[in-house]
């Protein structure tokens, strides 16, 4: 059977939004934009977002802030589970809180759903799945959104329990950070860039944790991952050239260390990026709007781990 990985991607000022159908689970990593994650179905599906462990579920999206430390395990093996993914882009976050006049972080892992929100995800799911909607409205559609569940997680209830999510950042990590960056193919261990700004590992690995809420080494892997998706996508590049740059021996072990961390192998990630319509098919989806219901029917319809909560309006 073919393996089953994300079938849509769009991207805008917002940042980009991918459709992803999960069969393994996620090493723990982090990105360099904050994200949301909406469970749609299928098999259930918790996440380790920094101490917390949290569950999905057709009334929580889970929200995680820029570089901070998370995993997805699947707690079903006999089917894979779909999510609808936003990395929000840090120019479009600012603008926000310059509109808004409050720094956008969550506060909160939780990201409750309510009925608006559930209707809104249906939707940005069935225009990404169109290929002849226009770009402008998928962006509209996601940009509220997102508004909408920004918030929803600044009201939740239990809000203030992670603090000093946009810290700043002590001037050690920032040549710490800024030569992982420029190094970004190089095998340099932990311990030496510790020491070259000056800084015990024991330190340096207390300043990752206490600021970015993560450590050193998911830290670096998810600038590699953020290089390799500008490679791949605005360079044009090919995944051998882009393996070898970035360190990897082999395309191979590049392509296990990116869907690791993304849950899309490399070349699948392109292709859903540049293609005019959705690559591949989950549960038999056809590419026609009419037929999109199809996606995750009703639970009357359903048997089984792929039995879903969400349903559509």
């Amino acid at each position: 059977m073919a393996e089953l990985e994300a079938f849509a991607l769009h991207e805008g000022a917002f940042g980009r939004a991918v459709v992803l159908n999960l069969e393994a689970d996620l090493v723990p990593h982090s990105h360099s934009e904050a994200h949301i994650a909406f469970w749609l179905g299928g098999a259930r599906a918790q996440a380790r977002i920094g101490s917390e462990v949290l569950q999905y579920s057709d009334q929580v999206a889970l929200g995680v802030n820029a570089f901070e430390q998370h995993d997805m395990t699947l707690l079903d093996s006999d089917a894979p589970s779909v999510f609808l993914c936003f990395y929000m882009s840090r120019p479009w976050l600012e603008e926000r809180r310059l509109a808004t006049g409050r720094p956008l972080a969550f506060t909160s892992a939780r990201v409750p759903i309510n009925a608006m929100i559930r209707r809104a995800c249906w939707t940005v799911l069935d225009l990404m799945l169109n290929a002849h909607e226009p770009r402008a409205r998928v962006d509209d559609e996601v940009e509220q959104l997102l508004g909408a569940a920004i918030e929803a997680s600044v009201a939740y209830p239990d809000h203030g329990m992670r603090v000093n999510a946009h810290p700043s950042l002590d001037h050690r990590l920032r040549r710490a950070i800024a030569y992982m960056r420029e190094h970004v193919g190089d095998k340099t261990p932990v311990d030496d860039i510790a020491a070259k700004v000056g800084l015990s590992r024991a330190h340096f690995f207390a300043l990752f944790r206490d600021q970015l809420h993560t450590t050193p080494q998911v830290f670096w892997s998810a600038v590699r991952v953020e290089e390799a998706i500008r490679r791949l996508l605005y360079e044009g590049e090919s995944l051998t050239a882009v393996a070898m740059d970035l360190g990897f021996s082999a395309p191979s072990n590049f392509s296990r260390f990116f869907k690791g961390h993304t849950g899309v192998r490399p070349s699948t990630y392109r292709r859903a990026a540049l293609a005019p319509s959705p690559v591949g098919s989950v549960t038999g989806l056809p590419n026609d709007r009419e037929a999109v219901d199809l996606v995750l029917p009703r639970p009357s319809q359903q048997q089984g781990p792929w039995a879903a909560p969400w349903t559509r309006p």
